[in-house]
């Protein structure tokens, strides 16, 4: 059995590498339904996930999904295969995925931040290969994947709330455009490149730094101590965890500059801070990095 299925892998890959379809379709074509090609005998999650979409379009007639590949999964596949202008060889590859993908549908729940689970997780993928995210797929709706979701909204022309909805699901699962190439390589400005005075350090770490913004999802634009970032938007705001900085502490952080840690946030736990900024494309362009922070007496 496994030698077949050697077979089916070599032949399947010759196939699509010759048609150029690994080249032409979009990168998450098959973020859904895994990135391997499913094929009789498979039993796994993503098998599930192709028989739920298949039963929802009639093809699927058994009572329930069961996540294994046999002979009813097969009839299903070359049926939708044959409606579709595909070969109807019951193996799905890229081509049949691609397809399969404008059926997968919006559940109606929202994802925002602080959200966790396999859906989250299922959108940190399509986001991660088309470029847009590249954090962990952790599940955990954090301050890399709002930011991921925000570049994915501004670039695709919807509308920019970080909130996975109805707009920005279908978006996702449709043709959506991949991060533009000059996001790997932007250059950040600094925001202040004033350098901390001498002996004014009592402690020095090493963090894990994102940027928010006053108008993201769920934001009132106020912080946890108080601070209105909306009225104040040229303030140097740091979220932290009070366990490690407490709040009200002066901070230096390179490639930052001095700020006060005034606000704190669900995902920001340990080592990891969240740095406020007035303008979104800042924040967008900061993503993610490891930054060193000065605790000044």
């Amino acid at each position: 059995m496994q030698a077949v299925h050697r077979t089916i892998l070599k032949k399947a890959t010759v196939a699509t590498t010759i048609t150029g379809t690994f080249m032409s379709l979009p990168a998450l074509a098959s973020a859904h339904f895994g990135y391997d090609l499913l094929y009789k005998g498979k039993h796994d999650e993503s098998v599930k996930n192709l028989q739920k979409v298949l039963k929802r379009e009639g093809y699927y007639k058994l009572s329930k999904p069961t996540g294994y590949f046999g002979p009813a999964t097969e009839k299903a596949v070359k049926q939708f295969q044959n409606d579709h202008n595909l070969k109807p060889d019951g193996i799905v590859g890229p081509l049949t995925k691609a397809s399969l993908n404008h059926y997968v549908k919006y559940d109606g729940e929202l994802l925002s931040y602080g959200d966790r689970g396999e859906r989250v997780k299922d959108v940190q993928d399509h986001l991660k290969h088309l470029g847009y995210y590249k954090g962990d797929l952790d599940g955990i709706f954090g301050p890399l994947t709002r930011l991921a979701v925000l570049r994915f909204q501004k670039t695709n022309d919807l509308r920019i709330d970080g909130i996975v909805g109805p707009e920005t699901f279908q978006a996702l699962h449709g043709n959506p455009k991949a991060a533009p190439r000059s996001e790997a390589n932007v250059k950040v400005k600094t925001l202040s490149s004033r350098k901390p005075l001498k002996n004014t350090t009592s402690k020095i770490l090493y963090m894990s730094a994102t940027a928010y913004t006053a108008y993201c999802s769920g934001c009132s634009g106020t912080t946890a101590t108080g601070i209105d970032l909306r009225a104040h938007p040229d303030a140097k705001v740091v979220a932290v965890d009070p366990n490690v900085i407490p709040l009200g502490t002066k901070l230096y952080i390179e490639g930052y500059g001095y700020a006060v840690a005034g606000d704190t946030g669900g995902a920001i736990k340990g080592n990891r801070i969240d740095l406020f900024m007035a303008d979104l494309d800042d924040a967008l362009n900061w993503g993610r990095r490891t930054v060193k922070v000065r605790i000044l007496n």
